[in-house]
């Protein structure tokens, strides 16, 4: 069956529609037109110029990434550059980030699927309107933060996890990527948040707020989009051969 780059994004649009995407953000088909061929995908979570080197290599015709490969107004396109590559190359590039952050189902809701295999938790999760893309979960019982960064270790296979706080944690508040900027809005939902990318400073004002701090990473909280769209666009379009590529662009020790 053949399909088109306007095939993929319709079933990325259904799942996750471009048009709740934060005004801040830069969603949708950034490189290349609906109409070309597309019999290979690539989904990963940044378009970096490995990414687009793994595309060439198994013959992808477009890449669906979280992270926008355009996202501020660019001045020059370097011949190192990935949107550059992508051009040379003739690969599409469509990015869905804050619609996949929001959408039911999405990033957010798959942390908490897997959190609440390791965590007893209440069935539903509630919207965290104050942070937007974000979700609230109820405990059953009172954790630690320490036991809630151990479980999202667990969880979401982190590197490493950093937390803070003292409190008994009821209400978790969950936000993929970083979330640290929002914790003022957050103090008056949750015990706590979950997020990654927590700056210096935040830890402070977290302490201030008398809020628990778990930070899982930007890159584990928000990777396992990768199988998620995978599956999604196996399932809608038969046929079409999709690969997944990961790629922490930091080491650990």
């Amino acid at each position: 069956m053949s399909y088109t780059v306007q095939n993929i994004y319709d079933v990325i649009n259904a799942a996750s529609p471009f048009m709740t995407q934060e005004q801040w953000d830069n969603s949708g088909l950034l490189v290349g037109s609906p109409q070309q061929k597309a019999e290979k995908v690539l989904v990963t979570l940044d378009i970096s110029c490995k990414a687009v080197e793994e595309a060439c290599r198994q013959g992808c015709d477009v890449i669906v990434s979280h992270h926008p490969v355009i996202f501020s107004p660019l001045k020059k396109i370097p011949c190192e550059s990935p949107v550059y590559q992508l051009v040379m190359h003739q690969i599409s590039a469509i990015c869905c980030h804050t619609p996949l952050d929001i959408a039911k189902g999405g990033i957010n809701d798959l942390i908490v699927e897997r959190l609440r295999g390791c965590l007893d938790m209440e069935d539903m999760a509630e919207p965290l309107d104050a942070v937007g893309c974000g979700r609230i979960v109820t405990f059953t019982k009172a954790y630690t933060a320490k036991e809630i960064a151990y479980a999202g270790k667990q969880a979401l296979q982190c590197n490493m996890v950093r937390y803070a706080g003292e409190r008994d944690i009821r209400r978790l508040g969950i936000c993929s990527g970083s979330g640290a900027s929002m914790l003022e809005e957050v103090a008056g939902y949750c015990d706590a948040l979950l997020t990654g990318d927590v700056k210096h400073d935040r830890w402070y004002r977290a302490q201030e707020l008398g809020l628990g701090l778990i930070d899982c990473g930007h890159y584990a909280t928000e990777v396992i989009m990768i199988p998620y769209v995978a599956e999604l666009l196996r399932a809608a379009l038969p046929g079409l051969e999709v690969m997944k590529y990961a790629e922490d662009p930091a080491s650990y020790i």
